[in-house]
């Protein structure tokens, strides 16, 4: 009899997480209950169908009482908040709340290289993965990056390479990544984590359980970071442009973020006994990853990049700077679900960056009224900036889809949206 046998558990969330969690612990002979404030119509048909055929008790369109209270687990997935009612009197009763990635670390036991940070996660993570599998190791990747990790079987692999983002950190317990790396921290998800404090808090819990005998990789060069890692217990290893041996005119990626995302991959590497000569190499071909400044096409000397993951100001920022050439030459698409952050910063980069914003989404009001000393263009859909965008520009302009928001308000995922926009540019 396995520690799963008999076991209540329930699961929060029917997505690829909460499907992955319950098809690892059904064979297992755990009682699954999976419940999710969705409608069965609303829902992945095909995951729907997968559970009901494993056997699992589906509780759709709205968390009862007696399908959370009578279990002896609750395991989460990302997207759902954990300041639901029902979950606090579970948390009275006494009944234990985990997240998906916590769950999936009590089946693991080869080592975790864990990632992550306000931007360039799953690009530094691609990377880690990129140069373990050229240093001739075994190796998966797994977490917010796409796959989910509870679906990893590490038996025949080396390491484990995991992106994490400030949602799957939230109920961790015992999870202890061997190497941590946190790379950066700006304003985000403060409508999920209510203020800075509490989301800084959340970031740090990548490296709560780690030991003397671990390593937690950090940017130096930024003070929130640098003040946060000050307790932790493994071993400290700074990163920053000014160590740094790597050249950057050998790297395809543009931008001095993506040279501080290669030194952080780069000291975990090292780590895992990868040579500098590999670690050079595989940078000199990495072309980037899919919706993070990604070059689309040139037509009539105007280029179209799309990053599309860009949903925070910061990100936003980070792309402007990525690619301007001090020429004011950018033509920004922004806009999308507003998250709420502070849009000072992003307003005084675009002042100095672009020749034009055009909004879409439910964020277009308050981004219009922050920009209001530059050409911001309110826009009905994606499809009208594109053209807009495409209309206004001439020889050597860039035009940058970077939304600074997430996509729910309009598209299924920042990939969706994504995409559309690689779609729309092709069709010009």
């Amino acid at each position: 009899m396995t520690k799963w046998e008999g076991k209540k558990i329930t699961i929060f969330g029917l997505g690829k997480s909460g499907a992955a969690i319950a098809s690892k612990l059904v064979p297992l002979k755990a009682s699954i209950t999976l419940t999710d404030t969705s409608k069965e119509e609303k829902l992945n048909p095909q995951l729907v169908q997968e559970m009901k055929n494993l056997g699992v008790k589906l509780e759709l369109g709205g968390h009862t009482n007696d399908s959370v209270l009578n279990t002896e687990l609750i395991i989460m997935s990302p997207g759902v908040h954990l300041d639901l009612p029902v979950l606090t009197e579970a948390r009275k009763k006494g009944i234990p709340i985990i997240s998906e990635i916590e769950a999936a670390f009590r089946f693991l036991v080869k080592p975790i290289i864990a990632i992550t940070g306000t931007n360039g996660k799953t690009t530094t993570a691609t990377l880690v993965y990129e140069f373990l599998k050229a240093g001739g190791k075994k190796v998966a990747l797994a977490g917010n990056i796409g796959n989910p990790l509870i679906t990893v079987n590490d038996e025949d692999l080396d390491f484990i390479v995991v992106e994490l983002s400030s949602y799957q950190l939230e109920s961790i317990v015992a999870f202890r990544p061997w190497i941590s790396l946190i790379l950066n921290i700006s304003e985000d998800h403060l409508e999920r984590h209510k203020n800075m404090d509490e989301y800084i808090k959340t970031k740090g819990k990548i490296f709560e359980n780690q030991k003397r005998t671990d390593y937690l990789i950090y940017n130096a060069e930024d003070k929130l970071v640098s003040k946060l890692v000050e307790g932790a217990d493994a071993k400290l290893v700074p990163f920053s442009k000014d160590t740094c041996f790597i050249d950057p005119r050998g790297m395809l990626i543009p931008g001095k973020h993506n040279l501080e995302n290669a030194l952080a991959a780069a000291q975990a590497a090292l780590l895992a006994g990868v040579s500098s000569e590999t670690i050079k190499k595989v940078l000199s071909e990495f072309k980037g990853v899919e919706h993070r400044i990604e070059f689309v096409r040139e037509k009539s000397g105007v280029k179209y990049y799309n990053d599309s993951k860009g949903t925070n100001p910061n990100s936003t920022i980070i792309a402007l700077k990525a690619l301007n050439r001090g020429t004011g030459n950018v033509i920004l698409i922004a806009g999308g679900k507003d998250k709420g952050g502070d849009l000072t910063e992003l307003a005084s980069q675009i002042n100095k960056t672009t020749k034009a914003v055009f909004l879409i989404g439910e964020s277009a009001s308050r981004f219009q009224a922050a920009f209001k000393n530059i050409n911001a263009v309110a826009c009905t859909s994606l499809e009208e900036a594109v053209k807009k965008a495409a209309d206004l520009s001439r020889e050597k302009d860039i035009v940058l889809l970077s939304p600074a928001c997430a996509s729910f308000d309009m598209f299924a995922s920042y990939e969706d949206r994504g995409r559309r926009f690689k779609e729309l540019v092709a069709a010009l």
